[in-house]
């Protein structure tokens, strides 16, 4: 071998050498938290080019009676506090008179009420009442946390559902926990839903020849009661977004096309909005002008949001559920989801419904406007919690963030 082929050896393996360190180096120096989310994440799910992922990189915090964790996003810190460990039916957040956030829970075994000063220092809720109403299901709350109604099973009938109508009287001074005085509605109230002023109840009843349903709008103690509404339908899901404006969904199931309408408490007038979708679950904006819905697809589902004024529909990079999503009450095109980090293949909705699947969540934040999606929190980078949100809700400066952990029933809480 010539010695000019013999140098060419040598360089060509001392160059592989050099190259194959390089590449090594490389690697591992991109093996961080934050980028090993990103990828994670965008394999999970297919953002498009107007999806932004807010890689998150941890660190974990403590808060004495309470499990704390912090993501630091892009300079900005959001912590998430599991604030309170037993099962809960329902929360509300409101603005106090100094204008501070204000959450109130109930606990699901006996009634009792919380309270829980988000940017108070404490980091506790504090029990506000004593009146016991156990086995509660669901809670509907006035938007000001005054006035609530108990939704619970009865106890001498399992297909019976009770509803209280209840003010929170008194004032906690030197240890004295609150009342709640109020009366019981109708029984076997199917549905029912407190007008955005928290003056007004719509109840939704069925027929008791099973011809189909009714609705009755009363005051909050069930007082002045008027039947505005009557449909040869009875499975229907209800909310009241606006002041006049009802919502009518057919209850979501993957065998079924299902249909939203609009329903005007001032003129009885019954309109048509969505229609033909399958697994169809919908959340309507707080003007009533966008539309957030998930329709089941392929063993899976979809995030779509349709606007009503320009009769628009966008396809959201994001998979999710309605049922986990929220509206901001600060900027109506504002929309924040718990999105699963996989999906496996099943029957959705139902099989979410009925307990067989779970998910592991992030929270994410849609802008309905711009079709801009960020990712706010990664559960799970910094804590050990597996977490299937559900029951959302916002705090009227949208700072915080409340949300049920659908495996426990537990209460959480994530400062944006």
């Amino acid at each position: 071998m010539s010695k000019r082929n013999s140098i060419i050896i040598i360089l060509t393996v001392l160059l592989l050498i050099i190259g194959g360190l390089f590449f090594f180096y490389s690697r591992s120096g991109n093996t961080g938290t934050g980028n090993q989310a990103s990828s994670t994440q965008s394999a999970v799910n297919p953002f498009g080019s107007n999806a932004t992922n807010k890689t998150t990189t941890g660190t974990t915090g403590g808060n004495t009676g309470n499990n704390t964790q912090t993501n630091t996003t892009n300079g900005n810190t959001a912590k998430l506090t599991q604030l309170y460990a037993n099962p809960t039916s329902g929360s509300v957040f409101f603005a106090s008179k100094s204008n501070q956030d204000v959450l109130e829970f109930v606990d699901r075994a006996n009634g009792n009420v919380y309270q829980y000063l988000p940017q108070s220092q404490s980091g506790q809720p504090t029990r506000l009442t004593d009146t016991t109403i156990p086995k509660i299901e669901e809670v509907k709350w006035s938007p000001t946390g005054n006035n609530l109604v108990y939704r619970y099973l009865d106890n001498n009938n399992t297909d019976t559902i009770d509803s209280f109508s209840g003010t929170i009287t008194g004032t906690s001074t030197g240890g004295n926990l609150r009342q709640i005085a109020g009366t019981f509605l109708s029984v076997d109230l199917a549905q029912m839903a407190v007008s955005p002023k928290g003056d007004k109840i719509f109840g939704l009843w069925k027929k008791n020849d099973g011809s189909g349903s009714f609705g009755v709008l009363s005051n909050l103690d069930g007082t002045n009661k008027k039947q505005i509404f009557n449909s040869s339908a009875s499975s229907w899901n209800i909310s009241w977004p606006t002041n006049t404006l009802v919502t009518f969904t057919t209850r979501p199931t993957y065998k079924d096309y299902g249909y939203l309408f609009f329903f005007n408490t001032q003129t009885y007038s019954f309109e048509r909005i969505l229609g033909d979708i399958a697994g169809l679950s919908t959340l309507t904006n707080s003007d009533g002008s966008l539309i957030a819905y998930s329709r089941s697809q392929d063993k899976a589902f979809s995030l779509n949001i349709y606007d009503t004024k320009n009769k628009t529909d966008e396809s959201i990079p994001l998979a999710t559920l309605a049922d986990k999503c929220v509206w901001s009450t600060k900027n109506t095109n504002i929309l924040y989801c718990a999105v699963p980090q996989s999906i496996p293949s099943d029957t959705y909705p139902d099989a979410w419904y009925q307990g067989t699947e779970f998910f592991q969540d992030n929270i994410w934040m849609i802008d309905a406007n711009s079709g801009v999606t960020t990712q706010l929190y990664q559960i799970g980078v910094n804590e050990s919690a597996s977490i299937d949100a559900m029951n959302l809700t916002i705090s009227p400066d949208d700072k915080y963030l409340s949300f049920s952990n659908k495996n426990d029933l537990s209460l959480w809480i994530l400062g944006l």
